[in-house]
């Protein structure tokens, strides 16, 4: 059995210009284009998935003004979660209220 890293998180583009939730452990954003790969390494139609952390993105399953809500899965326990994606071009003095209050 070997060892697995963290999977990277998304790149802002590629879900639709929202904030990432869970920042990869060195701080850094990738997206498809500038993920560092090995020349043999294979892919899958679950590697070609948006995730953030761990979690794989799935459906949506909530929309609302300024954030959507997708259904995650933890890549390594298959747990599903729900994730709220923030769009930061939506947000306002008004909205940031709603946010955090």
């Amino acid at each position: 059995m070997s060892a697995r890293t963290p999977l990277p998180t998304v790149n802002e583009r590629d879900t639709e210009n929202v904030s990432d939730c869970s920042p990869h452990p060195r701080g850094r954003v990738y997206s498809r284009q500038n993920i560092p790969r090995s020349r043999n390494s294979m892919t899958s139609a679950t590697d070609e998935q948006p995730h953030i952390g761990n979690y794989r993105l799935q459906k949506t399953i909530g929309k609302g003004n300024f954030a959507k809500v997708k259904l995650a899965r933890h890549v390594l326990t298959g747990r599903e979660v729900a994730v709220k994606i923030i769009d930061k071009t939506q947000l306002n003095p008004t909205s940031l209220q709603k946010v955090f209050n």
